[in-house]
């Protein structure tokens, strides 16, 4: 396929860099072994199986070439192409070579109005994400397969880096190809990762010189004959490098340094051409000084640059340059590249670049970067030069560089970071600069740069206001709260320990110390510090403010068993976020309780339209971190709604999509324990083995330990090993009479009772009466619950094998929405029982509730107990393993159709991510793991269906 010639008629704009026209008129040499590995990997990835690949080398090894003909091999398919070609300065320009690539693609993949919109809209990566993911399956479906080069991946954005690894992985099953190239070395972290991610998933190619019969064949091509034995000599000269060989042979035919005899070409005795060398500092050094000039002026532009600006910098003529362009066309420096000029290879420009005298770099830098401005570039794309260029207490290059950092710091944290360690280093000791330097502080917080920026703080701190450095550390104390609830709340008193503070500040700073004494579960200072935001807080300014204490202070009273409170503050947040200007479903995570408060008080339901009502409004106004958090709540409330397949849907689907939004251990907390709990109901070791790793990592520390731990209880009693079960419970049972959540985050009554399983089968009785206890004293302060009483008579009847009061514990749960503790409830109500018709009536009704939600682990042991008592039943057939959910057979009719991911979840209003889980149960039960496999298994089972009813 690639072995064929090709030329470069491909829509790509860096076909220059693998030489001049000459070169790529001539067949491709002494790449066999490569080209039959890409033709590999784009057949296995047309075909659905991912194999990207990553073509890697040194400058010089014809790295560019190989993309060349890839585009041209799909060009002659018919098959869509995204050419990815990042700049040297692309790294400081977020999604600037990935959206200008699919402005030019063939076909295009969006418009500028496309663009506008999602760019400017909160978390770009994300719609950009989805755009990308979308108009590329578009493409590939329509025209039978998509290829994505990315050419010197080692200069793109972490942005962009970023979209397209989610985009890879969204379309593993569809017909599309990568290949991508890079330089040899060590490179920054995002780059890296992506070849980190070709290495685990597809091919990665290093680039070795070519054979000496390859080097020959490149150089007969060029010289359009045989060699001589001289001309064959001097070849040993380029180390069989392509780019060298190139060069030697042009060298020689410009500067007359060969001859032709009886169709043979050899070289004129033993001379070398001047333009040859293992570095291109020889060729720069034949340049007339104008040339030179000329070329160092446009090397500080990058890559490719516009003749007007150089003119500009240089302060001449069109007319003027014409020789000097003339010129440097001429001995291969520069090439056209439509509107533009560009340097035929990187190892050229930078070897130019080299030559600039340091005594005038940084004024020629600084010069150029103004140039680059004034013609529209980003602030970001110039930061390196400003940063090069600029000197202590230089304003003007403080205020360019802090503006780059706020352009990247949602795209790329830690070169933000690096951005605004350097503008501090401009302002240090300039006291006109030190307010605008505390806007830079939490670029190094963000970056985890702690001490940095604590250093960069105390500088400031004799140039600010108390106002000023109060606000700075009140940032601080928001991002610390991540990482360190007592050095959060160490900075909150720091700054509250300042003398004239404005009031709102000071009210703003008690609300995260309040947050934060709650994560850090110290109620004594929680309550004293609720009771000082209060005090300082204006009611009728201070909103946001007060909408954060009264949500804390909600979650704080249910965890105090003061449900009516709890409702009540939680109103009250809620009406303070609005007066705040807050959308309420963009309100995370405080707006989020109402739902997670309902569903722990057994208004489940109720929690489920709340979660319906808030996530519906993030997604018409396209929030997608509020989606994110709305679907978490979700996955929770269907889990106790006894819903586990769509529950598992929504956890997987959300996991998604929290990793791609960077989201923590909240997610993990929410939907990570809801896939666990899934796993040890349904027996499904896979999804264990999936789930298992974020449980233990939430148990070894941080927030939510305690709710990890408690996931640690539930795999020893699933597991039989109630001394590690014992073991595990050790934080439950400390925190039993606090006023925390002692197990589930939040909490969940039930889990009472799974912790007087552990007390009875322990021999605990001090346990058990503390359960007991527990669940008397929740009920006793909420006497109109149901769901308290419930669990109150459950844990007394289950530690006193009392089956009056456990069926009256039954009872009551039948009028609640929490069925897998109904059925639970009944497994204890038959052990407690005297009469074996007791015992099979609760059993029976308690297996029919595990087989609705397909809990086959829990149907099993109900099964069994039923055949202690003499009963031998069956679980209900499962059906049809091929059968598809109303929802999966929906979403198969439309990928049938040719619909796109986006297009079905439009349709259904549903988020892509959860489209794709519903797609990957569909490959579960139909054996295969392509779309278009999937519509081949669709049509013959369509064709099945129709032979059987004939």
């Amino acid at each position: 396929m690639l072995e064929r010639h090709s030329g470069y008629a491909v829509a790509s704009d860096r076909a220059f860099l693998a030489g001049s026209s000459i070169a790529a008129s001539t067949p491709l040499r002494g790449r066999d072994d490569v080209t039959s590995s890409l033709v590999e990997s784009i057949n296995r990835s047309l075909s659905g199986a991912p194999a990207p690949v990553l073509i890697r080398g040194r400058a010089g090894m014809g790295k560019t070439r190989l993309l060349a003909e890839v585009l041209a091999f799909a060009e002659s398919q018919g098959w869509a192409t995204l050419t990815i070609t990042p700049d040297v300065d692309s790294g400081a320009v977020p999604l600037g070579a990935l959206t200008e690539a699919m402005l030019r693609g063939a076909p295009p993949l969006a418009s500028e109005e496309d663009l506008r919109p999602v760019l400017g809209a909160g978390e770009p990566q994300y719609w950009i994400t989805r755009l990308l993911t979308d108009r590329l399956e578009s493409a590939a479906t329509a025209m039978g397969g998509a290829v994505v080069v990315i050419d010197d991946l080692q200069w793109l954005d972490a942005a962009s880096v970023g979209i397209l690894l989610r985009s890879a992985a969204a379309l593993s099953d569809q017909p599309v190809a990568w290949v991508l190239a890079s330089r040899s070395g060590q490179f920054r972290a995002a780059p890296a990762r992506v070849a980190e991610y070709v290495e685990r998933t597809g091919t990665v190619l290093d680039l070795e010189p070519v054979t000496a019969g390859a080097a020959l064949e490149i150089a007969a091509d060029l010289a359009g004959a045989t060699l001589g034995p001289k001309l064959e000599a001097a070849l040993e000269r380029t180390s069989h490098i392509p780019l060298l060989v190139v060069e030697l042979v042009r060298g020689l035919q410009e500067e007359a340094l060969l001859q032709a005899h009886d169709g043979v070409v050899d070289a004129i005795g033993s001379a070398v051409p001047s333009r040859f060398g293992a570095a291109s500092r020889q060729r720069v050094a034949h340049l007339s000084d104008d040339a030179l000039t000329f070329a160092q002026v446009a090397s500080l532009f990058g890559r490719r640059f516009r003749l007007t600006d150089v003119l500009t910098a240089t302060g001449t003529t069109a007319v003027a340059s014409m020789p000097v362009v003339r010129e440097l066309l001429g001995a291969d420096f520069l090439a056209e590249d439509g509107s533009t000029l560009a340097f035929v290879h990187d190892t050229i420009r930078e070897a130019v670049e080299a030559t600039i005298p340091a005594s005038v770099r940084k004024v020629m830098l600084r010069e150029v970067a103004h140039l680059r401005l004034a013609s529209g570039e980003p602030a970001s794309a110039v930061a390196a030069a400003l940063v090069e260029a600029a000197e202590p207490g230089d304003q003007q290059s403080f205020a360019l560089i802090r503006d780059a950092a706020q352009q990247l710091v949602a795209s790329d944290t830690s070169q933000a970071a690096d951005l605004a360690a350097a503008a501090l280093h401009l302002a240090n000791n300039v006291p006109a600069l030190a307010e605008a330097s505390t806007e830079l502080l939490p670029y190094l917080w963000a970056d985890g740069r702690h001490t940095e920026a604590d250093d960069a703080t105390q500088a400031l701190t004799p140039y600010l206001s108390p106002e000023s450095r109060a606000r700075v550390l009140l940032g601080a104390a928001r991002r610390q709260t991540e990482s360190s609830f007592d050095q959060a709340i160490a900075t909150c008193d720091e700054a509250l320990a300042l003398a004239g503070i404005e009031r709102s500040t000071r009210a703003d700073l008690l609300a995260v110390r309040a947050l934060n004494c709650a994560n850090k579960a110290d109620f004594v200072e929680l309550t004293r510090t609720l009771a000082l935001a209060r005090e300082v807080a204006d009611p009728d300014t201070d909103h946001e403010a007060l909408a954060t204490v009264d949500a804390t202070e909600s979650v704080f009273a249910f965890n105090d068993n003061r449900f009516d409170d709890a409702v009540t503050l939680m109103q009250a947040a809620s009406k303070r976020a609005a007066l705040a200007g807050l959308d309420l479903a963009r309100w995370v995570p405080e707006g989020l309780w109402d739902a997670f408060l309902h569903n722990s008080k057994g208004d489940v339901q109720y929690a489920l339209e709340l979660v319906d009502e808030g996530l519906r409004s993030a997604l018409a106004s396209k929030a997608a971190v509020a989606e994110a958090y709305w679907m978490m709540v979700r996955a929770r409330v269907l889990h106790d709604l006894g819903q586990l397949d769509e529950a598992k849907l929504q956890a997987e689907s959300v996991l998604a999509l929290a990793n791609e939004l960077g989201l923590g251990d909240f997610a993990n907390a929410t939907a990570g324990i809801v896939l666990f709990r899934i796993a040890l109901r349904t027996g499904d070791t896979t999804l264990r083995e999936q789930s298992e790793p974020i449980v233990e990592a939430l148990a070894s520390g941080g927030g939510v330990v305690r709710a990890g731990q408690w996931m640690l209880v539930l795999r020893a009693l699933n597991d039989g090993n109630i001394d590690e079960a014992v073991a595990h419970s050790a934080l439950a049972r400390e925190a039993l009479h606090d006023p925390i959540p002692a197990m589930t985050t939040p909490s969940d009554f039930a889990d009472d009772l799974l912790l007087m399983e552990v007390a009875i089968r322990s021999d605990d009785d001090e346990l058990a009466q503390d359960v007991i206890s527990r669940a008397r004293i929740r009920y006793d302060h909420n006497p109109g619950s149901a769901y308290c009483r419930a669990i109150l008579q459950a844990a007394e009847g289950c530690h006193s094998r009392d089956p009056h009061l456990l069926s009256e514990a039954a009872d009551a749960l039948r009028q609640l929405d929490r069925p897998l503790i109904l059925a639970l409830v009944l497994e204890f109500v038959s052990a407690a029982a005297t009469a074996d018709e007791r015992a099979v009536s609760a059993l029976s009704e308690a297996l029919g509730i595990y087989e609705n939600a397909s809990a086959h682990r829990d149907v099993n042991r109900v099964l069994q107990a039923l055949r202690h008592h003499g009963v031998r039943r069956r679980a209900h057939a499962q059906g049809d393993p091929q059968m598809l959910s109303p929802r999966e057979q929906q979403v198969l009719e439309r990928v049938a159709a040719g619909a796109t991911t986006q297009q079905i979840a439009d349709a259904l209003f549903m988020s892509p991510h959860t489209v794709v889980s519903h797609i990957r149960h569909i490959y579960a039960k139909s054996g295969v793991n392509s779309r278009k496999g999937l519509r081949e298994w669709n049509k013959n089972r369509a064709s099945r269906s129709v032979t059987t009813h004939a």
